[in-house]
């Protein structure tokens, strides 16, 4: 018996062995949870165009927005855990089984992670209607107007959950105005439906470079280069408002480790790639090399630290 138990862990090493050889052999789709335009959907075509020439097969860009990324994240976790199915996972990945009590899967349970790629600093941008240049002003203005209206593109994301903080730390009457991409927040920004945005520097950069909306604060501790003459939060005297954006790919959480190990490999090749760097590098992003362990304990260290937030902003899933 033991030796029949031997040979069947051999083979069953040498099966995965073959898998990782031989993949991909087919088209790979990469889920994107929201919809065209935005950060994430920007990030995930560079990743794979990039895969896809590494690979030599294509990578289809699968669009599923809805329920601040939910939808998206709920139909890769029905998909095979062979490597043909990857997740795009932003901050929402970990918010919203903080957010939501009755999702049909476990983010850190039912996937695993294979990469961290980039983080994007958080920056405040007003309308260029609205008669503020700095945070003191903006609160001083919704101070003064009750009910001042902020955008997200969905509930539970970190532009969300950071002007909610904002609110309850200045202890303001806002009104979240959730949208489903950056593209649709930029429409009503621009015309002055909306007052202002805290969003990552990949989708706000373009904007601001093209002056249709201004930019009042980076929500960092240091200035970024894209940015040089606008002042950090920190330096404006509201350092607790600090916050970034990430994109990270995640699996089904059976995939096989040589599946997992072999995409990682390349995602990694891609971050070193220096047209990949340079254009997202433009637009803010700081790139990250990590392995699929370390990738998997940052998101858990991020799961610990946006639960309390969630329960601090009073984050409901109708706000």
């Amino acid at each position: 018996m033991r030796c029949f138990l031997a040979v069947l862990a051999i083979l069953g090493s040498v099966q995965t062995q073959a898998w990782s050889q031989s993949y991909p052999s087919k088209n790979v789709t990469l889920v994107v949870p929201f919809a065209p335009g935005g950060a994430s959907d920007i990030m995930g075509r560079a990743v794979g165009q990039k895969l896809s020439e590494i690979w030599k097969q294509p990578v289809i860009i699968e669009n599923k927005p809805g329920a601040s990324t939910t939808l998206g994240t709920a139909y890769a976790s029905t998909q095979p855990a062979d490597g043909y199915t990857l997740l795009l996972a932003p901050p929402p990945f970990v918010i919203m089984p903080h957010v939501y009590s009755n999702l049909r899967y476990k983010a850190l349970e039912d996937f695993r992670a294979v990469s961290v790629i980039a983080y994007y600093p958080l920056v405040t941008v007003v309308s260029n209607s609205l008669p503020v240049h700095n945070l003191k002003e903006l609160f001083e203005y919704a101070r003064k107007n009750p009910g001042t209206p902020f955008a997200s593109v969905g509930p539970g994301s970190s532009p969300h959950l950071m002007s909610e903080y904002m609110a309850l730390g200045e202890k303001l009457d806002m009104v979240h105005v959730p949208y489903r991409s950056g593209g649709q927040v930029f429409a009503d920004l621009i015309t002055g439906r909306i007052s202002f945005y805290s969003g990552p520097s990949t989708e706000v950069l373009p904007q601001i470079r093209a002056g249709k909306v201004r930019a009042i604060a980076v929500l960092t501790e240091k200035r970024i280069k894209q940015l040089p003459d606008v002042p950090t939060s920190v330096e404006q005297g509201f350092g607790k408002y600090v916050g970034s954006s990430w994109s990270s790919i995640v699996v089904p959480a059976k995939t096989p480790d040589d599946i997992v190990a072999k995409i990682g490999a390349d995602i990694a090749t891609v971050v070193k790639d220096p047209d990949f760097r340079t254009k997202l590098e433009e637009q803010g992003a700081e790139f990250l090399e990590v392995t699929p362990a370390q990738a998997q304990a940052f998101l858990v260290k991020e799961d610990k630290l946006w639960g309390p937030l969630v329960t601090a902003s009073g984050v409901k899933p109708e706000n």
